[in-house]
């Protein structure tokens, strides 16, 4: 990574990042609200049984999402140039991976349903095959309007297919009640945006071409695929572990309190992804500045994310209440514990995009041969205390993980990590301490107010953030570059910008 670079160009992508970043935090505004609203009309709806047995199967067949992609759209949009021969090339070759992932699982249903000796997971498994092959079919589609930084309309789509998915199972579950509505969720969601990529598209794939070679993309999704392999593996032994050990109602119980903590972190991750791959691929060759947007945007990032992580761990148990409704009160402890682990989970995002944008998926790879074990260990060590043991183990992993993927992203890319690293400690300690303060005096309303316990916390927690930012020159630093961003925000909405690709 060599210093220098053209300014006038670096403007330029940062209006782009600016614009996207706000379209793309729009559209997962509305994301985050039909997610919301899902988890609350569902969860009266059905109970955690339903959740458990949709959970048990995706825990277990959701790794050939990642079979189906290959990392092949990782490569494309993180890619310096492609030519068009080359996205038919792997169009063709993601339309194989996403058949192949969709027959695998078809065929291995009864497999899973003697996993855990429940046979009605047999044919759940067998209509879960179908999102992996429209995925498949869908995947280049979808890396094509993000690196030419269509994110408007990405995120219409990402909006609409959650939609019609959650309408549909809403639908089924007040007629039927059944775990049928979670799984006709997951086909319709995926189907719908896997169309509207397609009818989005600026082109249409060709027959393949042996001359236009696509190696590098291939070697670059390879080593990005086993990274992210691991990776889910660590993520959702969790749930495998609880399903086969305590039975379908407790990986119920589980998978809510997990599902509620992943909530901001899929929400804003993915999207902050989606803006930061491609500009960072772009500014890769300019060390200074690649540094310099990378901790920007781990702070904005973090500042978003943390401060509901941690008090919602603070209030766990008026947000459940809220939330999922008095039968979920279960869940409660469950869910603090993973809330915690949440906060380093969502700090250790930024490392994978310096892997991702500098095309060194083999060292993320070493690095999850390495990390992703030590999830597992704790898992299956914590199972030892039942569900809460699991909790526990998943969040202290996320935590020795974090500082763990700064040293190696320092090590691999020469990257001085250390004001990355203060950054981001100082986001998680002076939100967590505000936290703290406000779970404090929230407990004293006790567990029949929970709307009061939410509100009193969130103004005990605003004041104290308040107090901070006079007392902690640091953090205020922190929130000046957040306001410059949105003036940059601003700014990009009035200004026309345009970042060309070659295809």
């Amino acid at each position: 990574m060599s210093s220098g670079g053209s300014q006038p160009n670096v403007r330029a992508l940062g209006r782009s990042a600016a614009r996207g970043g706000a379209v793309t935090l729009a559209g997962q505004g509305l994301r985050i609200g039909i997610q919301i609203t899902s988890i609350i009309l569902l969860a009266r709806l059905l109970g955690p049984a339903d959740y458990g047995l949709v959970a048990m199967v995706t825990a277990v067949v959701g790794i050939a999402d990642l079979l189906q992609d290959f990392g092949l759209s990782r490569a494309a949009i993180q890619a310096p140039s492609i030519t068009r021969g080359q996205r038919d090339n792997l169009f063709w070759l993601n339309l194989a991976f996403g058949a192949a992932a969709g027959l695998t699982v078809f065929v291995a249903a009864p497999l899973v349903a003697l996993l855990y000796g429940e046979p009605a997971l047999a044919v759940i498994t067998r209509w879960l095959a179908i999102p992996f092959v429209v995925g498949g079919m869908a995947a280049q589609f979808r890396a094509g309007l993000l690196r030419d930084l269509r994110f408007g309309v990405s995120a219409v789509i990402d909006v609409v297919g959650p939609l019609l998915g959650l309408v549909v199972a809403v639908a089924i579950a007040a007629a039927e009640g059944s775990y049928w509505a979670l799984v006709a969720q997951q086909v319709v969601a995926s189907g719908v945006m896997a169309l509207g990529a397609i009818l989005a598209a600026r082109w249409w794939p060709g027959l393949p071409k042996r001359h236009e070679s696509v190696r590098t993309f291939v070697s670059y999704g390879l080593h990005f695929l086993g990274a992210q392999t691991l990776t889910y593996v660590s993520m959702n032994v969790d749930t495998v572990v609880v399903g086969a050990r305590f039975g379908a109602s407790a990986a119920g119980l589980y998978n809510r309190a997990f599902q509620m903590m992943m909530l901001p972190i899929r929400q804003l991750t993915w999207p902050a992804a989606k803006v930061a791959m491609p500009v960072l691929s772009r500014l890769q060759d300019d060390a200074e500045q690649f540094s310099r947007f990378l901790v920007r945007g781990q702070t904005i990032l973090l500042n978003a994310m943390v401060p509901f992580l941690a008090l919602a761990a603070a209030l766990a148990g008026p947000v459940v209440e809220i939330v999922l409704g008095p039968m979920w009160v279960d869940v409660v402890p469950v869910f603090a514990v993973l809330a915690v682990g949440g906060i380093f989970q969502a700090a250790g995002f930024a490392p994978n995009w310096v892997f991702m944008s500098t095309g060194n998926t083999r060292a993320q790879l070493q690095f999850a041969l390495v990390s992703r074990p030590l999830v597992v260990v704790g898992v299956l060590l914590g199972s030892i205390w039942g569900v809460i043991g699991v909790a526990a183990g998943y969040s202290a992993m996320m935590a020795l993980i974090w500082p763990a993927s700064l040293w190696w992203v320092g090590r691999v890319t020469g990257i001085s990590v250390r004001p990355w690293f203060v950054s981001g400690a100082r986001t998680v300690v002076a939100h967590s301490g505000a936290a703290a303060g406000a779970g404090f005096v929230a407990a004293l309303v006790g567990p029949d107010h929970p709307w009061v316990a939410i509100l009193l916390g969130g103004v005990v927690m605003t004041v104290i953030l308040g107090l901070e930012l006079v007392l902690w020159p640091a953090f205020r630093h922190d929130a000046r570059q957040l306001v410059r961003t949105r003036k940059l925000l601003g700014r990009s909405r009035r200004e026309p910008v345009s970042v060309g690709t070659e295809g």
